[in-house]
């Protein structure tokens, strides 16, 4: 089982963050067909219903990540950046596991002043990347990116970074 790490690195306001946390999780109605056809996966499916969490709550779908040890997650918020910073080493390991986590990236569109997501195997040491989310100007975009290259290199040395410092802290790097 290759588990692919999860890196959001956003920034916001602090009473946007806990207004979207407050929020909860729903399922987008936008079509997501571009995005998923530029996936290479076996035994593809159409992808026809985008599933959400089932929390009542965006901030109990943060918080599980966190109290489950097997995910090593962590998240910061910088203050006077107004920077929020969550990281999971173990994530997932397929697409359709994923899609719940993007559609809540997706409710972030407007909550969001500039930032990325990206999902990708970390860990592993490749370059495939699962979903990477740019939010600028309002609006949450699944970019259709495939490979780290394509990734704007100072984020994803910064993904790479933080990613690193957890493994460190938790004794798994």
């Amino acid at each position: 089982m290759e588990l692919d790490s999860l890196y959001i690195s956003i920034r916001i306001e602090k009473s946007r963050l806990n207004e979207f946390f407050a929020s909860k999780p729903i399922s987008p109605n936008k079509d997501w067909s571009q995005w998923w056809e530029s996936r290479q996966m076996y035994s593809k499916t159409t992808l026809e219903i985008i599933p959400s969490y089932s929390q009542a709550r965006i901030r109990e779908v943060f918080d599980n990540l966190l109290k489950d040890r097997f995910y090593g997650a962590k998240e910061y918020y910088d203050e006077e950046k107004q920077h929020w910073t969550f990281a999971v080493l173990n994530f997932s390991e397929n697409y359709l596991e994923i899609l719940p986590m993007l559609a809540l990236l997706k409710q972030l569109e407007g909550f969001v002043l500039e930032g990325y997501a990206l999902i990708f195997d970390w860990m592993w040491g490749g370059d495939t990347v699962m979903a990477y989310v740019d939010f600028t100007a309002g609006s949450a975009l699944l970019e259709t990116v495939t490979e780290s290259y394509a990734v704007e290199l100072k984020r994803f040395e910064e993904a790479n970074q933080g990613l690193q410092s957890l493994a460190e802290e938790l004794g798994a790097g």
